[in-house]
């Protein structure tokens, strides 16, 4: 893909929305020039242009995302741990000072989104100990409210991703230790689940993308190296880690980058190689053929569940039947992971159609989920009019 047109950095910051990826911030390898310029990539055309600087104070290891189509970034290092915290209008290329962050100055914190909701957790003030409380952020009222504090531990520059209406956190580095910890997040009752642990010791800073039901561990420093030697995929469906692929050396493996998903397809950008000898500004787009098919996952065999017409119009209808007693769903997200439809399953057995006339065409996922939220089967549903 085209190369991102700032300088060579690591530590940048990414948000998306629409089509496009907006990519900015940052430092050089040496750490002495900080970044506050910022580039907005079109997906369609693979053209890069120039946006409004970042005005923050922090620029670099900054927490980054998007809420309902407008762009976030804040905290970050800039000679110490920053708190001040901003939101970016792509209609009028500008940036609106938001509600500080009520913490501790900080940097290399972990974030994550649920709804018009953010979560922002751990990071560092300078060095060990590290921080472990956790802040909500809501965009409808622009404030901020405490959580629960993460259970893995004072630890700075951990993995974390959503997936439908769960969280999940892992890996990073508490002063001492390399993390493989992973944990499980639910937002209705702020409560933390111990999760299967990362299959590789996942010293801090790793970056990756989510494609439907399934994040992508892509890079990060380890114990052993600056660099993995293999991506990982946790599979929210089988609660299962498996590996692939990752940059390998053409693409050459980094750390301290950033990385995004635009519709069917994860990307990385900048960060610095394997050797430490280079920062990079290069762009590499991920696809997972499995990803693009419509196979579906039966996580139970005891249970009969069928999805069809499969491309879908206007109605689709699931069949099943010795489902357990109990509050057994079906959800409907899209692409992105927002969830579009939560449906209550009627006794054991039935058929429920689910209208889908009102969606756009595209690719959407299904699961259904017992009374533990447990997944029962997944898989995708296509969508053309």
């Amino acid at each position: 893909m085209a190369d991102f047109p700032g300088l060579p950095r690591n530590l940048a910051s990414s948000f998306v929305i629409g089509h496009y990826a907006f990519v900015g911030c940052g430092i050089n390898l040496s750490g002495s020039t900080n970044y506050s310029d910022f580039y907005k990539w079109n997906q369609h055309t693979n053209t890069w242009s120039a946006i409004t600087a970042y005005p923050g104070a922090g620029q670099n290891a900054d927490i980054c995302f998007t809420i309902e189509g407008k762009g976030y970034v804040g905290l970050g290092f800039n000679g110490n741990g920053k708190t001040d915290f901003w939101r970016f209008d792509t209609i009028s290329n500008s940036w609106t000072s938001m509600a500080a962050y009520p913490g501790a100055g900080r940097y290399a914190a972990s974030y994550f989104v649920i709804g018009h909701k953010a979560y922002v957790l751990g990071g560092s003030q300078g060095g060990a100990p590290y921080l472990q409380d956790v802040w909500m952020y809501d965009a409808h009222t622009n404030a901020w409210t405490a959580k629960s504090n993460y259970p893995g531990g004072k630890i700075e520059g951990m993995f974390a991703f959503t997936i439908g209406n769960r969280a999940y956190v892992g890996g990073g580095f508490d002063g001492t230790n390399y993390i493989s910890s992973f944990w499980e997040y639910d937002t209705t009752n702020d409560t933390w689940t111990s999760a299967a642990s990362f299959p590789f010791i996942l010293g801090g800073e790793a970056t990756g993308f989510v494609l439907g039901r399934k994040a992508y561990v892509a890079d990060g420093w380890t114990t052993l190296a600056f660099h993995m030697p293999l991506g990982y995929i946790y599979d929210t469906a089988t609660k299962a880690w498996s590996s692939f692929t990752n940059l390998g050396t053409n693409g050459i493996e980094r750390y301290y980058a950033m990385s995004f998903r635009v519709g069917n397809y994860g990307y990385i950008c900048t960060g610095t190689d394997s050797t430490g000898g280079a920062s990079l500004n290069d762009l590499w787009q991920y696809s997972d053929n499995n990803f693009l098919s419509t196979n579906d996952i039966q996580v139970s065999a005891n249970q009969q569940i069928n999805l069809y017409p499969n491309p879908a119009n206007s109605n689709v209808n699931l069949v099943y039947s010795s489902l357990s007693n109990g509050k057994n769903i079906v959800t409907l997200t899209d692409i992105t992971g927002r969830i579009i439809n939560t449906i209550n399953l009627q006794g054991t057995q039935g058929c429920l159609t689910i209208p889908v006339s009102n969606l756009a065409n595209g690719m959407y996922f299904y699961s259904v989920l017992d009374e533990q939220q447990h997944p029962i089967k997944a898989g995708k549903l296509i969508v053309t009019h």
